[in-house]
């Protein structure tokens, strides 16, 4: 199952936490199928490879899908594991979320391996789009992430789109459309990352140059670092930086 999440260092260096807790009022993890388990026990939660998610009926997101990003976890980053949730029917556990969009193991039919629910909270539309999660798994499509003309991706959809960038002119598109991010810190990370990924390398170093040609007031405590991945570009940089504005 492993082959469905995009491999990461920080998750699968995450611990698995089967200790028993409450998800909701009258379920725990001890409920949860099998066969998220097994998911999880190759790598802790992530983003999928395959983001399109068949379904009869329209969504926010298309006409006959909606969108899987980020398959939470059993672990203590409360941000990015299964949460408690008490604000929908007590017979959901949510494995998946995104601006009032969850994707969710349905309990109410009372089966031992759950059906797998999409509900929008904005529109109402809930509907089943899985009889269990490995017929889910194996049901999601490839997809892309469009950079909007109007408007931002949210911090989700853009790791999404970075993990799944396959050509440096992909990867340009979506330095540009971020470039103005107030987390230059979390930019500067993505920078570092791409730096030390031969075919990404000079993609990374253009978004690393606009970053010191026009953001120079704005540069992160972790810039210094990024620098060093960079020794090629050091006497520019150096340079540049040292230039008056």
């Amino acid at each position: 199952m492993a082959s469905h999440l995009i491999p990461t260092a920080s998750e699968k260096n995450l611990n698995l936490l089967l200790k028993k807790r409450p998800l909701t009022s009258t379920l725990t993890t001890a409920d949860l199928p099998e066969s998220y388990l097994q998911l999880l026990t190759e790598q802790n939660g992530g983003y999928v490879k395959n983001m399109v998610v068949p379904t009869q009926e329209p969504t926010s997101d298309g006409l006959d899908c909606a969108h899987l990003h980020y398959i939470l976890g059993l672990h203590e980053n409360k941000e990015k594991s299964l949460p408690y949730q008490d604000f929908l029917p007590d017979y959901f556990i949510i494995f998946s979320s995104h601006k009032g969009c969850y994707f969710t193991f349905d309990y109410s039919r009372g089966e031992v391996e759950p059906a797998i629910r999409y509900l929008d909270t904005e529109t109402d539309n809930w509907q089943v789009v899985a009889s269990n999660f490995t017929a889910f798994l194996s049901n999601l499509r490839p997809g892309k992430i469009t950079v909007p003309f109007e408007g931002q991706l949210t911090r989700t959809e853009a790791e999404h789109a970075f993990l799944t960038a396959g050509e440096p002119d992909e990867l340009d598109v979506l330095w540009a459309h971020l470039e103005d991010t107030d987390d230059k810190e979390w930019y500067f990370d993505w920078i570092q990352y791409f730096a030390q990924i031969p075919m990404f390398h000079q993609s990374a170093f253009g978004a690393l140059e606009t970053q010191i040609l026009y953001f120079r007031l704005d540069l992160p405590q972790n810039a210094d670092k990024v620098f060093k991945f960079f020794p090629e570009k050091s006497d520019w940089i150096q340079e540049e930086l040292a230039a008056d504005f």
